[in-house]
């Protein structure tokens, strides 16, 4: 996952909040931005797919390992923040523990992309 597909996939769960919140408050404005955050972050994870088969056609892993880890990172940021405001504990530690596994997968690609550099794979 890279930078683009990690924000997209943000950017719909967050719509999806926002939606379910409008749903539930009755504020169609809320629904409506909802909506539109989930259309925008399904684009962005689509480019972001594109770049990732760019990036698998050039042999780059440590970058997308770190790129994956960071991805992680922020929807487990956003799960645990839409978790905290809807009181879903479940939904919360699981963020959390996602965050975690971000920042393992996000130093992995930094020692991967290290050993590309001094081993000549840096395209």
């Amino acid at each position: 996952m890279n930078d683009n597909q990690a924000e997209g996939k943000g950017k719909g769960i967050l719509g999806k909040a926002k939606e379910a919140l409008g749903n539930l408050t009755g504020d169609q404005g809320q629904v409506a931005e909802g909506r539109a955050n989930q259309a925008e972050g399904s684009a962005q994870e689509g480019v972001g797919g594109v770049q990732q088969g760019v990036n698998n056609a050039l042999g780059r892993t440590g970058g997308q390992e770190k790129t994956a880890g960071q991805g992680d990172q922020v929807v487990g940021g956003l799960k645990e923040k839409v978790g905290d405001v809807t009181g879903n504990q479940d939904l919360q530690a699981g963020g959390t523990a996602q965050q975690g596994k971000g920042k393992a997968k996000e130093g992995l690609g930094n020692v991967k992309e290290g050993a590309e550099k001094l081993l000549g794979g840096d395209h």
